[in-house]
């Protein structure tokens, strides 16, 4: 949906991100559906025809009239301007929108029935590790493999959407030292939306399992974060009829099972 800086142990900046995506588009056969709205994404250059979707007037598939309740979210799309349907999905946030705009945009481009298409973002039930949802007891609790800033914003943004009346607590298990370290202040902003933050030792991965920094520099910039050890979970306990969102790439997991048992 977007180009956003990210593995910066292996990429060197947005930049060298962009070039990756540039090299790839080079060698599309058929065509390239992208979001218009991103700002990196227009600049693509392929020898196949591009097909770009978004909220923005200038795209192909644009999606106007978006309403957001807690059942989900509805909306009409044009296709260069010309009104082609209504929408619902049952999901949660702006980036469940631009996603779905892709799947319209590709089934269009491939001349499937609409009302198939309808058929099918309305029965979609997610994918693992996406927003996936179980209530124990007053509370809900919610595992997702946000792990960048951006994933973490839209996360915090689609719990609010369906739980207005919740408070919206995150877990967090940073990964890896370097995309700690380069998005340290990006981290702290998009966690304080939560309005309770606790916060995993980093997880490090095969490329790297020790740095510089730790938990502690990330917790001094959220106001009021604490730490949370696996094995003493109990603190949670505090948040009667919270929605806790359990946030990471590493084994984030343990601590929701933990907290389960």
């Amino acid at each position: 949906t977007n180009i956003d800086f990210d593995h910066p142990d292996y990429f060197a900046n947005i930049d060298d991100v962009f070039d990756a995506f540039q090299n790839m588009a080079l060698q599309v056969n058929k065509g390239i559906i992208a979001c218009g709205d991103d700002e990196y994404l227009p600049k693509i250059h392929a020898n196949v025809p591009v097909v770009y979707y978004g909220t923005g007037e200038e795209n192909d598939f644009q999606a106007r009239n978006i309403v957001k309740n807690t059942e989900g979210t509805t909306f009409d799309v044009f296709v260069r301007n010309t009104f082609y349907d209504t929408f619902y999905i049952p999901a949660y946030g702006h980036h469940n929108v631009l996603n779905s705009l892709a799947v319209i945009a590709l089934c269009h481009y491939e001349e499937i029935d609409v009302n198939m298409i309808k058929r099918g973002l309305e029965s979609f039930g997610g994918v693992k590790r996406r927003f996936n949802e179980k209530v124990i007891g007053s509370q809900v609790l919610i595992d997702d493999y946000a792990h960048h800033p951006t994933e973490i914003k839209v996360t915090i943004e689609a719990a609010r959407q369906k739980y207005p009346e919740r408070e919206i607590i995150a877990v967090f298990q940073p990964h890896t030292f370097t995309r700690t370290q380069s998005f340290l202040d990006e981290f702290a902003e998009s966690l304080s939306a939560a309005d309770r933050v606790y916060l995993c030792d980093i997880f490090g991965s095969a490329r790297e399992n020790v740095g510089k920094l730790t938990i502690t520099d990330l917790q001094e910039k959220i106001a009021n974060a604490e730490l949370i050890e696996e094995n003493d979970t109990s603190v949670l306990k505090a948040h009667e009829g919270a929605v806790l969102i359990f946030m990471g790439a590493g084994d984030i997991q343990k601590y929701m099972r933990a907290y389960e048992n």
